[in-house]
C-alpha cells in the first residue's frame, strides 16, 4: 500500500525523518506582527528564528487552522496525485477545530479525487482515514511515528485503526511552560483565560514553571516547580524511570522551541540516554515547529512516550 501520513502542523516530529518518511505537514497560517510566516520544517532556520528574538510576549501572533477548503485542495494537490491512501492524524479536537475540518472536508476529497488520479491515469481508488490523537507537539508526533513503523511493516487500515484507538489511549504528553507570563498572553490572545495578571507576573518574578499535561483530549498542570531547571529535572527524571519499567513503543520523542545543543549539554540527558540504550529505547530530539511553539514560547520542551505504568505522573 503507497501511503502518506498527514499531520498539522502542532505534532512534533523530527526533520529527519521528515526527509525521508512518507510524512507531510498540513501548513496553518501564522501571523506575527502582520506578517504571515510559512510553516518551516527547517531546524536551523527554526532554531535562527528563536534565537532572534523575535518572539516575545510583545509579539502580535494570530494563528488560522486550515479550513475544510484548504485542507482538501491540500489532500488532492500534495496527497492524492502520489499516494493510494492517506492517514491524517490531528491535535487535541478539543483544542483545535482541524479534526472537524478534516470530516468537513472528508466527501468533497472522496469525490474530486477521482477526478484527479482519473487525469493522471491511475486506476486504483483513493482513500483517506482521519484520527483524532487527544494530544498534541512530542506525544502527537509519536503516534505518527509509531504508525509509520506499523504501515511500513505492511499493517492493513483494520490493523492500523485498532493499533492507533489503543495508542491513543495509552501515550502521554507533558509540555514545560519556560515564561508563564508569555503563555498567559497568547491563551488570552485565543479567549482562554487560564491564569490571572497577578499570579501570571509573581510566578514570572520567582520563577515558577508549570508542568503541564495534554492528552486524552485535556490539558492543565500537574505540577509546578520553582525554576525551569527543576521542572526540566522532574521532567526528565519521569521519563527514565518509566524507560526502565517500560514502555509500549520502544520511542521517546523531545522536541525544543530552540538549539538541541542545550538539551545535549544536560548531565540529566546523557543519563536518559544511557538508560535507554541499556532498555533498547530509542530517544528522538527535534525543534519544535512555530504551530506549537506560539504558545510555549522560546525555549518551550515537549516530551511524548507511552509508558506501560500509565498511572505514574512527574513528581
Amino acid at each position: 500500500m503507497k501511503y502518506t501520513i498527514v499531520v498539522d502542523s502542532v505534532a512534533a516530529i523530527p526533520e529527519s525523518i521528515f526527509k525521508t518518511r512518507p510524512i507531510k505537514v498540513l501548513p496553518i497560517t501564522i501571523n506575527i506582527n502582520g506578517a504571515v510566516k510559512p510553516e518551516i520544517v527547517d531546524e536551523r532556520v527554526l532554531i535562527k528564528y528563536y534565537k532572534s528574538g523575535e518572539l516575545n510576549v510583545k509579539t502580535k501572533i494570530k494563528t488560522a487552522p486550515p479550513s475544510p477548503e484548504q485542507i482538501t485542495e491540500f489532500i488532492l494537490n500534495e496527497v492524492a496525485p502520489h499516494a493510494d491512501f492517506a492517514f491524517c492524524q490531528t491535535f487535541s479536537k478539543t483544542a483545535s477545530p482541524i479534526y472537524d475540518n478534516f470530516e468537513k472536508a472528508a466527501s468533497a476529497i472522496a469525490k474530486r479525487s477521482r477526478e484527479v488520479r482519473d487525469k493522471l491515469g491511475i486506476e486504483h481508488p483513493f482513500r483517506m482515514t482521519y484520527l483524532n490523537t487527544g494530544t498534541g507537539i512530542a506525544a502527537q508526533g509519536l503516534v505518527a511515528i509509531y504508525a509509520d513503523m506499523l504501515l511500513s511493516r505492511g499493517a492493513d487500515v483494520q490493523e492500523y485503526t485498532k493499533a492507533m484507538n489503543k495508542f491513543t489511549q495509552v501515550i502521554r504528553s507533558y509540555a514545560i511552560v519556560r515564561d508563564i507570563f508569555y503563555s498567559r498572553q497568547r491563551a488570552l490572545e485565543k479567549g482562554i483565560k487560564s491564569v490571572g495578571l497577578a499570579p501570571a507576573l509573581l510566578g514570572k518574578a520567582v520563577g515558577l514553571t508549570p508542568i503541564i499535561e495534554n492528552y486524552g483530549d485535556k490539558s492543565g498542570p500537574v505540577v509546578t516547580k520553582r525554576s525551569e531547571e527543576k521542572a526540566l529535572d522532574s521532567l526528565l527524571r519521569y521519563a527514565i524511570d518509566r524507560v526502565k519499567e517500560g514502555l509500549y513503543v520502544p520511542i521517546v520523542n523531545i522536541s525544543y522551541a530552540g538549539d538541541l545543543e542545550d538539551i545535549h549539554a544536560m548531565p540529566i540527558i546523557d543519563e536518559l540516554k544511557a538508560v535507554a540504550m541499556k532498555h533498547k529505547v530509542k530517544v528522538l530530539f527535534g525543534v519544535m515547529k512555530l504551530g506549537s511553539s506560539m504558545m510555549y514560547g522560546p525555549g518551550g520542551f515537549s516530551i511524548g512516550l507511552a509508558p506501560k505504568n500509565n498511572k505514574a505522573k512527574p513528581e
